[in-house]
Order: C-alpha cells, then sequence, then structure tokens
C-alpha cells in the first residue's frame, strides 16, 4: 500500500475520469473551500442550484484531510497495481460481490466504498463508508442548512447558530418548514458546528 501514497499537489477540482465523487454530499474540506470562494449574495435560485447537488438522501461525509485528487489517485494507484482500474475488469471484480461494491482502506485509515458507475466515462463510483473513521452521517437537509447558515455567517459576520438566519434560509432556499431552536445537542447544531470550527468562526 505504501506505493501508492498520492504525490499530488493540494487541491480542490472534481474527480477526474474515470471516477464518479460527488463531493458536495461528501467531502467537508471542498464544502469548507466553497464557502471561501463564493461570491453568491443572497440569490435563492443560484443556491437552490447548488444545494441540489447534495440531492434528499441521508449521507455520509468524508471529514478527513485528503483532497479530492488525492482521493481519486491513491485509489487510483490501488486499482492499476491489482490489474482493476480499466472499465471491463473493475466491473467484472465489483460483480463478484454478492451485493455489488468493494471497500478500499486509504492512508489515513478511512474506508471508502467502491461501486459501478451509471455516468459516461465513469465507471467507478466512490463514496466514503458508513460509521467509519474521519466520516459523519447526516442527513440531506441538516447538511445543506448547516452549508448555508456557515456560508451567510463566514460572510457576513453573523452566527450560523441564529434561528432566525436559519429559519430565512430554510424558507427561501430549501423550501422547509421552520424551526424553533437549535443547540449543539441536536445533529443540526453538531454539524453547523463542524462547520463553524473549521471556518475559524468557533474557537476550540
Amino acid at each position: 500500500m505504501g506505493k501508492c501514497l498520492p504525490d499530488v499537489r493540494y487541491m480542490e477540482s472534481p474527480a477526474p475520469k474515470p471516477f464518479l465523487f460527488n463531493f458536495w454530499k461528501h467531502h467537508l474540506i471542498f464544502l469548507l473551500n466553497e464557502i471561501k470562494t463564493s461570491s453568491l449574495g443572497f440569490d435563492p435560485d443560484a443556491l437552490k442550484s447548488s444545494m441540489k447537488k447534495i440531492g434528499n438522501s441521508t449521507t455520509d461525509l468524508y471529514t478527513g484531510t485528503m483532497s479530492i485528487p488525492e482521493i481519486s489517485e491513491f485509489c487510483k494507484c490501488r486499482l492499476v497495481e491489482d490489474s482493476r482500474f480499466e472499465k471491463d475488469t473493475y466491473i467484472k471484480w465489483i460483480k463478484e460481490h454478492p451485493e455489488y461494491y468493494r471497500e478500499m482502506v486509504f492512508p489515513d485509515q478511512s474506508v471508502w466504498i467502491l461501486k459501478i458507475g451509471v455516468e459516461k466515462e465513469r465507471h467507478i463510483h466512490i463514496h466514503p463508508g458508513r460509521n467509519v473513521l474521519h466520516t459523519v452521517r447526516v442527513k440531506a437537509n441538516i447538511l445543506k442548512t448547516a452549508y448555508l447558515a456557515n456560508l451567510f455567517a463566514y460572510k457576513y459576520q453573523k452566527s450560523p447558530m441564529d434561528i432566525d438566519l436559519i429559519n430565512s434560509l430554510r424558507k427561501d432556499v430549501l423550501d422547509l418548514s421552520p424551526i424553533k431552536f437549535v443547540t449543539m445537542n441536536h445533529d443540526l447544531g453538531k454539524i453547523i458546528y463542524l462547520f463553524g470550527k473549521n471556518l475559524g468562526i468557533f474557537s476550540e
């Protein structure tokens, strides 16, 4: 495995072909960088478009430090070593498992799931494993709310825990009902804090 330690400069970009990887719902550092670099003001339509990329189902969010290119390069290296990178051999390997997936352990000990990608020229579908190291399981609407609250907190020096801000975003962007309160003991509060801590909004 040591030979596959990725030698790529840290950056964030879409996963290269043939990888299918939805980094909007699976990669915390990508989301943090989107918040830092976003030029969007309060444009509900533009924000709605971004949030659609997260989808509507519960997801597994990778919270580790490996970048998207690092993840892709390590996975490619392992598959090439095992002669499973090309489309036909990869699909055959996946289908040999009774549930049509495989697991791969990465250098940081996170575990990733490999499936068959359905998009053209992207036959390797990869996403974080469930209940594994450097991964948090989160409902889509909680992830969207936490992302938006921290986006506005970061851009306009607000608190991402501000209930009025949260409910405004839930109503105008996400078409969700308002909530009465948010605390660190609730799932939403925990994910808001996860974002805010990494953005420097909250101190340790």
